[in-house]
């Protein structure tokens, strides 16, 4: 009899499967190849984008190589060209002097006109005609306007007023007389010499008067023409001379009857004036054998008119 052991064999126990078991692909797994792909694909526009880029960044900058000193050649070029027109070429070169001579009157020897012509032939655009006639105010005062206009392209116009004669002025110093004639200005023109179509100053002053100097003040020969004229419309009273005190600043006006009218030049003609107006009810001067009117005082009580009788 056989053992029963020998019934029941052992089977032998053989090697297990592998832990890890066959591959399966999975769905994650060709989710992760798509995104390679796709990222792959951006990757390659990206890199030709990038070169793109570039290549255009160096047809740029060729570009500029090119067009830069182009555009400064060009530019050098205008500018060479518009410094030649306007300051090398004949074209801005002063020819003529003009002038009206139905505004004014300018001799063929007029010292202006003589100075002018020494700018013949320079750059018109290079003068300074602002600093030629502040210049041309100081040496030449009996001027009253001195412009000077450029006409392009080589033409400069002289615009000129003289000074209208004013008065005769009779210097008195140290009892040494002199006649000069002023005009608007005040200033003395001529010497020696006087025109009886003009009114007459008697000028009491300290100072020695040379020609060309401003004798009277232009505001003070203002004064005295416009007493002068007021008088006479106002009281029909012709004016035969006047006297300026210079230091006292006063005007003694002579009228045709021979007595004077004393007026200050720091106050105006016409209040003072008015003052003497405003008297002649109790001041009859035209019959009344006065030697002088004092016109320059005021009182406490409002203005005075002082005078005294012969």
């Amino acid at each position: 009899m056989l053992p029963v052991m020998g019934l029941f064999k052992k089977k032998k126990i053989g090697r297990t499967l592998n832990t890890k078991g066959r591959y399966r692909p999975s769905v994650q797994s060709a989710k992760a190849i798509s995104r390679r792909r796709k990222t792959k694909k951006f990757e390659k526009l990206k890199q030709n984008a990038e070169k793109k880029l570039l290549k255009t960044r160096r047809d740029q900058k060729r570009f500029k190589k090119i067009i830069r000193p182009t555009a400064l050649i060009v530019i050098g070029a205008i500018l060479y060209s518009i410094g030649h027109l306007l300051f090398i070429s004949d074209i801005f070169i002063i020819k003529k002097i003009q002038f009206d001579p139905n505004a004014i009157t300018v001799e063929d020897e007029n010292p202006i006109l003589n100075y002018l012509k020494n700018f013949e032939g320079e750059n018109i655009l290079l003068l300074d005609e602002f600093t030629e006639e502040s210049y041309l105010y100081i040496a030449y005062p009996e001027y009253k306007t001195i412009n000077i206009k450029k006409s392009l392209p080589s033409t400069l116009v002289l615009e000129l007023e003289i000074y209208e004669n004013s008065a005769n002025v009779i210097s008195n110093k140290d009892g040494y007389y002199r006649k000069f004639i002023i005009n608007e200005n005040g200033t003395a023109v001529e010497t020696d010499t006087e025109d009886p179509s003009l009114p007459y100053i008697y000028l009491e002053t300290d100072e020695i008067i040379l020609e060309d100097q401003t004798i009277i003040a232009p505001e003070v020969l203002e004064f005295i023409i416009e007493a002068n004229t007021d008088f006479e419309n106002k009281f029909g009273m012709q004016i035969l001379d006047t006297t300026y005190y210079k230091t006292a600043r006063e005007v003694h006006l002579r009228t045709e009857q021979y007595f004077y009218v004393w007026l200050d030049t720091q106050l105006t003609v016409d209040e003072q004036l008015t003052k003497l107006k405003q008297a002649l009810p109790s001041l009859n001067i035209y019959e009344e054998d006065l030697q002088y009117i004092d016109l320059r005082i005021s009182g406490q009580s409002g203005d005075k008119v002082i005078y005294m009788l012969n």
